[in-house]
């Protein structure tokens, strides 16, 4: 399996003014040793649809100190690896080239002959260039240090976090992804309130369409009769299509082209 895949995020044209209005920016972390700790990738112009992709493709690093809200600040040369291969970082500092087979199903490995406690990081590569993906939260001493990347991404809306930046926190109203078995993955988030749209669902998919049947000699669109909503759903959904309520049955519903009812 190719080591790029991508992702298709939509977001409903009622929920993301109403996210960039309130400050919330669109965040991936990757899991790297079964954690996410770094806004691996963070998008402050939320619009319907954005578009990633994602390679596995490494650098590690070492840093002085794992500092939540901050981006980490390499102490050493980033190296560029690949999982399966092992690497050293002598006692002056100095990393060695990568060498070994590369096998994506094992972790890759430092062994670290340093004298002083550091935090190793991780960059990962996004849209063609490498972000910052994890620091370990605490200080390692010398010995062998694995660092396991897996293709799972977690996405979320965040007021605080800018791409690179670590973080410790709780992440709610999230969704985890895992393209171990897929490249290509769409999903789509919508809010039932302007005034809370952090508090939206996330779904599996494009944006659902309700199913219609287009009329030419009327000009006109009707809603499928199978998946028809209740009186009172359509009066919301007249509200959020900024339409009049309907007042004839709802098996005679018909929507103009031009949108008037």
């Amino acid at each position: 399996m190719t080591s790029k895949y991508r992702l298709t995020i939509f977001v409903s044209e009622d929920t993301f003014p109403a996210l960039k209005k309130a400050g919330y920016r669109l965040c991936i972390a990757k899991e790297v040793n079964g954690k996410y700790d770094v806004a691996f990738q963070t998008v402050k112009d939320i619009v319907y649809q954005s578009d990633f992709e994602f390679e596995e493709r490494f650098r590690v690093f070492g840093t002085r100190k794992f500092e939540v809200g901050e981006t980490a600040q390499p102490f050493t040369r980033k190296v560029p690896l690949l999982s399966g291969q092992e690497l050293t970082l002598d006692v002056d500092g100095v990393f060695s080239p990568a060498s070994g087979p590369v096998d994506p199903s094992k972790p890759f490995m430092v062994n670290n002959q340093y004298a002083y406690p550091l935090h190793f990081g991780v960059d990962a590569v996004v849209d063609n260039d490498y972000n910052t993906a994890f620091v370990h939260e605490m200080a390692v001493l010398s010995g062998e240090i694995f660092m396991a990347p897996k293709k799972k991404l977690l996405i979320w809306f965040d007021k605080g976090l800018e791409t690179g930046m670590m973080f410790n926190h709780t992440v709610s109203n999230c969704l985890q992804l895992d393209f171990t078995e897929t490249n290509d993955l769409t999903i789509s988030y919508a809010a039932p309130s302007k005034t809370a749209p952090e508090k939206g669902i996330w779904s599996f998919g494009p944006l659902p369409v309700l199913g219609q049947t287009y009329h030419p000699e009327t000009n006109t669109f009707s809603l499928t009769p199978a998946i028809l909503p209740s009186e009172d759903e359509l009066r919301r959904l007249g509200e959020l299509l900024r339409l009049e309520p309907p007042t004839h049955s709802k098996r005679q519903l018909a929507i103009t082209a031009n949108g008037n009812a």
